[in-house]
């Protein structure tokens, strides 16, 4: 946490910049309505942080070319940097977390993750979503239940 407190960003700034960095390779954009539904706030509150990264050079804005009325908005290359340097900290944070377990320990974690991240089923999707209906179906497929 140290490292995001360094930035100076706000949490919203910083859930839409990892929004942002999520969404693709930065040559896709979103909306800022796209990007409102994606972190929770209201179409106003995106618009204003939109505002203050795009001040800060972490984001660029644009006009849609089919719908001039639509904001596009993509990281900025310093934007990339940011999310890609926090993802690699936390990659690392987690990496040396697993190789300090023991080996029995270790295995289990990774038999307990790996039907969950190799299902088809994105588990990931619609968090923080507070519709109940968005959640994802359980596999049926028996071979992803966990060995007894």
């Amino acid at each position: 946490m140290d490292t995001l407190a360094a930035t100076e960003l706000t949490f919203s700034q910083l859930r839409v910049l990892f929004a942002l960095g999520a969404h693709g390779d930065g040559v896709e954009c979103m909306s800022v309505h796209e990007i409102a539904d994606q972190v929770n706030l209201s179409l106003a509150a995106a618009g204003r942080t939109v505002d203050k990264l795009v001040g800060t050079g972490l984001v660029d804005r644009r006009e849609d070319a089919a719908d001039r009325r639509v904001k596009r908005v993509s990281l900025t290359t310093e934007g990339r940097q940011i999310v890609d340097s926090q993802l690699s900290i936390k990659q690392d944070l987690i990496r040396g977390f697993i190789g300090r377990l023991p080996e029995p320990l270790r295995r289990g974690l990774c038999g307990a993750l790996n039907p969950i991240v190799d299902n088809e089923v994105d588990y990931f999707s619609g968090i923080g979503d507070p519709s109940p209906a968005s959640d994802p179906a359980p596999p049926s497929d028996s071979s992803q239940k966990a060995n007894s």
